[in-house]
């Protein structure tokens, strides 16, 4: 969204719907390392938009916006495990041998610390000729990126509601983090603005940024081969009339 209609109220029945949908994106071992702020106080989104937001763009969109969803990815999810094993146990989905080892093998893969995770990269790395070995990430590496599924699903449920969003990673995280609050423990790997796109002279003109082209992006079986997407291009075609249609 280039720019939202100031004062708009996203109602509530939505912002709950689309809170309950973003609960259902997937992450690794269930460990959910995720939590969001949703702004909505105009007094604080104007703080963070004067102190924190990088670029003009930025700042108004934050002070237009009805709601900013700032995206949390804990640094330390090994002490979300207890409570995820209390909610997979009253579930019953899972097997007994599962949850047995989800402490042990979750904690591996999320190895805690430089030197640990260094450590389990060497590990690993060594045994992988041998046999399949997991890939051992930096936890700040594995927390956002379980987050980024998140993020998407947000986005998707809030579109769906007919809401535009803005996707920012243009601020000052230590300032986001004294203005909101947000302990250590966390990073703030995106923010979302989220409200209903502005009406204005240009009502009715559908602008879209560029994407590369599918052969760019999508290969068929290994790196570099050619994917035959002669078929899809002229689905894309056709969707591209009917939203200009639409706009």
């Amino acid at each position: 969204c280039a720019r939202f209609q100031k004062d708009e109220v996203i109602p509530q029945k939505v912002l709950s719907d689309i809170v309950n949908t973003s609960l259902t994106s997937p992450s690794g071992f269930n460990i959910q390392p995720t939590n969001v702020i949703l702004v909505q106080n105009q007094t604080i989104k104007e703080e963070l938009a004067k102190t924190a937001m990088l670029g003009p763009g930025n700042m108004f969109r934050t002070r237009d916006s009805s709601a900013i969803a700032v995206f949390l990815s804990d640094l330390e999810p090994h002490k979300r495990i207890d409570r995820i094993m209390e909610l997979e146990k009253e579930s019953g989905v899972r097997t007994k041998p599962y949850l047995a080892s989800l402490p042990v093998v979750s904690t591996f893969l999320m190895g805690q610390g430089r030197v640990a995770t260094l450590a389990k990269q060497v590990a690993t790395d060594l045994m992988s000729p041998v046999q399949p070995m997991p890939t051992i990430d930096p936890i700040q590496s594995w927390s956002y990126k379980n987050t980024s599924l998140m993020v998407q699903t947000f986005v998707f449920s809030a579109t769906s509601h007919g809401l535009s969003t803005c996707l920012m990673e243009g601020y000052d995280s230590r300032r986001v983090k004294e203005v909101l609050k947000i302990p250590d423990r966390y990073d703030i790997p995106l923010m979302c603005g989220i409200g209903y796109e502005y009406e204005g002279d240009e009502k009715g003109i559908c602008r879209k940024t560029p994407r590369l082209n599918a052969n760019e992006v999508f290969f068929t079986d290994t790196f570099g081969q050619h994917l035959e997407l002669s078929s899809l291009e002229n689905d894309n075609d056709t969707r591209d009339e009917e939203d200009t249609e639409a706009c």
